[in-house]
């Protein structure tokens, strides 16, 4: 678990942004993972493994280090807040053939990761709904939890038989902008109403989906949402009506 005085040092230089939903504190941080306090978890989605080796084989020119730069950045998150446990919220492999193409040294690096930590979850997504018992950790339909007396439920897309729930979803890749001195400014972004939250996607080549899109205002309506936005490693939080 992160140092309290660490978290309040994070949050003042902004590399952190602390808010409530379903009645506990988060923590956004600005690489672009969740963390809860209250249970010690780290929350990460849309990792997308082996997203540049499965793009160039449809000759398409972009690295095929993806995997090793989101191994790294999970590897600086879990260094950061020392959680008990890290959930995975889908897609975190970018196509079923993703698993013979990883690299053994990124396989490696994986695996070392998992066990850094007392538990790793898998929840799957539609790019990833068949995890090999291969993979270290465990895989589900849905992560859930009771915190603050609310019951809160992880999953890849919004589920609407799980709706009496607060809902944490990823999937979406939201992004948006803020202007700030030097011009308009992009970054992935999370979105929270007072039921759900979409995550912004931690993995490479995710490209992303506006937070003006009507997919994203239907899903959480403009005013009954706030929207946070992460630029070289910092949160923002957007204006009202964002």
């Amino acid at each position: 678990m992160i140092n309290p005085d660490t978290l309040v040092g994070l949050v003042r230089q902004k590399y952190a942004g602390m808010f409530r939903f379903a009645g506990t504190v988060w923590v956004l941080d600005g690489k672009g993972a969740l963390y809860c306090p209250a249970n010690d978890t780290l929350l990460v989605a849309d990792l997308h493994f082996e997203k540049g080796s499965y793009l160039s084989q449809y000759a398409s020119p972009v690295p095929r280090y993806d995997s090793r730069a989101t191994l790294a950045a999970l590897s600086a998150l879990i260094d950061r807040y020392q959680p008990a446990s890290v959930v995975c919220l889908g897609d975190s492999f970018h196509d079923r053939g993703a698993f013979a193409r990883i690299t053994f040294q990124d396989s490696e690096a994986l695996l070392a990761l998992t066990q850094r930590v007392s538990d790793w979850v898998w929840v799957v997504g539609n790019h990833d709904p068949d995890i090999p018992d291969s993979v270290a950790g465990k895989v589900v339909e849905h992560w859930q939890v009771s915190i603050a007396d609310k019951s809160l439920i992880g999953c890849h897309e919004p589920d609407p038989a799980l709706e009496h729930h607060c809902q944490i979803v990823g999937h979406f890749h939201p992004k948006g902008q803020l202007a700030m001195q030097k011009g308009v400014v992009r970054g992935k972004c999370l979105v929270a109403t007072s039921s759900l939250m979409v995550m912004p996607a931690l993995g490479q080549f995710t490209g992303g989906l506006s937070v003006q899109d009507p997919v994203m205002v239907t899903l959480a309506p403009v005013a009954e949402r706030q929207c946070w936005m992460l630029y070289r490693g910092r949160v923002y939080q957007l204006p009202a009506g964002s």
